[in-house]
């Protein structure tokens, strides 16, 4: 449950009729407020006594005994709390108020209109009859037949009713006979609540207790429905279990109609030095398949003292259509492996580093063979080392690797990587140079080699590498006042060749040609292979910087790599490249107006005079406009299209949608369309999506509703949440 906001406090206090417990962003919807209740009275001034009374009246009449009845603009004033009214009995003795009018009572928080009230200004406590009250900084108000409220905080209210729609509204409106509030135990109780939306009941609670601070309690969230081809009519209630102050639990059952009944349990704690959560789904028996589906998830990480670090991550699932059948996402059905691992390190600032990496895979998609599998990790140790002192701004460090490779039907054997290297750093106002020479070492021990005939067992490489990097920093600033930074730099590699067709390929791969390979010392990935380079890398920086927010206006790179030989390394059944120029890598950041952004990447070949790759962004927002435009295209692979919009329709109503599409297979990978109605304090949101849900290429296809109310909570999953964020969307 997330936290709630001081603000969130009082609209729980009369709003959360339903026993459910509120989160935060429902309480800060968007979209202006509705017009509210104006009693006329300003709030008040703190006084510097909070005890001191002031009274302000036309007319004053003394009694005996101390009692004084006032008329004409009475005001009375105690500390942060105000009456106003025509009429009003004040009993100097027993120092309270009596009011057989209607008078208004205000203090920061709320505005009470009563037509009849009294109030003890010693014990801080009061009764209000056939009252209005109203919540300016919660945009909210409601009625109450009797609200009696007491300095420790409790209230007690009958036959109330609460709403942030304006007065005389029938948008939505929370009924209940009693409610009474407990500030000191943060816990509310109602009894007899009833949800009404457009006049029409849709929940009731014969009883329940719900919370008023942002203190955790347990309780019911709020549930999502929807309705999917490959689950049916799909509902989750989420019962959200306090166990204590660092740890808790969501208990989720699951409906669905096509499938059965599924109950997920998520576990969250925090400890002195670590935090952590698992997540864990169960299914009894599928109704379309007969069998019992699950999946764990769990992941951990903790400091076991100031160097040693421990991170640990578990998945598994039952079977490999899991995702496919209940993920409800498009790149859940792209994931191949779960990974369970545990990481151990040990930091030793500015001198060393040693890992412990244990790594194990499952694997999910039915299209590959047990060969195409990652290997397993049992176990991998890394160490990483260089003085903390330099000799004539030079440095010796220290890369080393032991790793155990497993893998059924394969070739297995473990393998050593040492690299001992001497670094040289150098570094002026405009300039730096670096240079590194390094020595590496690789050998194997190699066991089941039925599956390779011919390899040896026990192969070795020995490679040294030479590398040096110089660049420059220019730096102006333009007319309009915005800082330009340009950097030029160089680099150079040479690695001599060595024969390393003997050697196995456990964890060797070759990454796509972009701009951080341009300054890679190795053009693969692992250490299985290590390519042969004689070659020399330009690229250059621009960046444009505004002054005054330090955002960056302005982000563009170019570079090529020039081989002066052809490499000769290749992983089994690759090519090697030409030697001469390669392609051109290009990025661009350009944020050319508040609302207006473009990205570009692209890898274009002189050679062939056209783009090997390339990818567009375009971005439009505005507060209620957003348009996403964007490209992809890989020579051979792929090229795809995706179109995210929204925008008002007309008055209250506006659409959103997104598109996704494949060029390549002429198909549409994912496609939505929403609609929402939206006032004040209600918003209602429909949305349809198709989009590929297997990796055969089926389709799935799924309906979502969602009610909004503003200040209450929401109803449903809507399709706002279908459209993805920024960061997701650029890359």
């Amino acid at each position: 449950m997330l936290p709630l906001t001081r603000h969130a406090l009082h609209r729980l206090a009369l709003a959360a009729g339903l026993g459910l417990s509120v989160p935060a962003w429902a309480l800060e919807e968007g979209g202006a407020s509705c017009p509210q209740l104006d009693f006329g009275v300003p709030a008040p001034e703190l006084a510097l006594d909070p005890e001191q009374v002031i009274l302000n009246a036309d007319n004053a009449a003394l009694e005996e005994g101390g009692l004084s009845k006032l008329t004409g603009s009475v005001r009375l004033r105690q500390g942060d709390k105000l009456f106003s009214a025509e009429q009003m009995d004040f009993d100097d003795r027993e120092n309270s108020v009596r009011v057989n009018a209607e008078s208004v009572f205000r203090n920061r928080e709320m505005s009470v209109r009563s037509q009849q009230s009294e109030f003890d200004l010693d014990s801080q406590t009061g009764v209000f009859h056939r009252s209005e009250f109203t919540m300016p900084a919660s945009s909210a108000h409601g009625t109450a037949e009797r609200l009696s409220l007491n300095r420790e905080g409790e209230a007690d209210m009958e036959k109330v009713s609460f709403t942030t729609c304006a007065p005389k509204s029938r948008g939505w409106e929370l009924k209940a006979g009693d409610i009474h509030m407990d500030r000191e135990e943060g816990f509310g109780t109602a009894r007899n609540a009833r949800l009404d939306f457009l006049g029409v009941p849709i929940l009731y609670a014969p009883w329940f207790r719900f919370p008023i601070d942002d203190r955790r309690h347990t309780g019911l969230l709020y549930p999502t429905i929807g309705d999917s081809d490959r689950t049916g009519f799909d509902m989750q209630v989420p019962l959200y279990i306090n166990l204590a102050p660092n740890y808790d639990a969501t208990l989720t059952p699951r409906l669905m109609t096509e499938r059965g009944t599924q109950v997920a349990t998520d576990f969250r704690y925090l400890l002195g030095s670590g935090e952590g959560k698992a997540r864990y789904e169960y299914l009894s028996e599928d109704r379309q398949t007969g069998e019992m589906r699950d999946y764990l998830h769990f992941e951990h990480q903790s400091l076991i003292n100031r160097r040693t670090a421990l991170s640990m991550q578990y998945d598994g699932t039952s079977d490999q259509s899991y995702f496919e059948d209940f993920g409800g996402r498009l790149d859940l059905t792209a994931i191949t492996h779960l990974e369970r691992s545990a990481r151990l390190t040990y930091q030793a600032p500015a001198a060393y580093r040693v890992q412990a990496l244990v790594q194990d895979f499952q694997p999910l998609s039915s299209a590959l063979v047990a060969v195409d599998d990652p290997y397993r990790r049992l176990p991998q140790v890394l160490v990483d080392a260089e003085t903390r002192k330099s000799l004539f701004d030079t440095r010796a460090g220290f890369n080393g690797e032991y790793v155990n490779f497993a893998r059924e039907d394969s070739v297995q054997g473990q393998r050593i990587d040492l690299r001992p290297y001497l670094r040289t750093e150098r570094e002026g106002a405009a300039w730096f140079a670096r240079g590194q020479l390094e020595y590496d070492y690789t050998t194997y021990r190699l066991t089941d080699l039925g599956f390779a005939p011919g390899q040896s067992q026990d192969p070795s490489r020995s490679l040294p590498s030479l590398s040096a990097e110089y660049g420059l920093r220019f730096e102006r600033v333009t007319d309009s006042g915005q800082l330009q930074l340009l950097e030029p730099r160089a680099f150079y590699l040479y690695t001599p060749y060595e024969n390393q067709d003997d050697l196995p390929v456990f964890d060797g791969g070759e990454p796509d040609f972009e701009f951080t390979q341009l300054f890679a010392h190795n053009r693969f990935l692992g250490r299985d292979r290590v390519s042969d380079a004689n070659q020399v890398a330009i690229a250059a920086s621009l960046r444009q910087l505004d002054p005054d927010s330090g955002v960056t206006r302005f982000n563009a790179s170019l570079g090529q790599l020039f081989r002066l030989e052809a490499p000769r390394v290749t992983l089994p059944g690759g090519t090697a490249p030409d030697s001469g120029a390669t392609d051109f890598i290009a990025s661009l950041d350009y944020r050319i107006s508040e609302k207006l952004r473009t990205v570009l990447a692209a890898q274009w070949s002189p050679n062939d005079n056209k783009f090997n790759r390339s990818s567009l962004g375009l971005s439009y927002r505005s507060e209620r406009r957003r348009l996403d435009v964007g490209y992809r295209y890989r020579e051979n692979q792929l090229e795809q299209t995706d179109l995210i919009l929204s925008t008002p329709l007309w008055q209250r109503w506006s659409a959103a949608g997104r598109w996704r599409y494949s060029v390549d297979d002429n198909q549409t990978l994912d496609s939505q369309a929403g609609l929402q109605y939206e006032t004040c304090c209600w918003t209602m949101r429909t949305s349809y999506r198709r989009y590929i849900a297997t990796t055969a290429g089926e389709y799935s296809s799924g309906v979502y509703v969602q009610l909004v109310l503003k200040g209450l909570g929401q109803i449903g999953s809507g399709g706002s949440s279908l459209l993805q964020s920024d960061s997701d969307f650029y890359q």
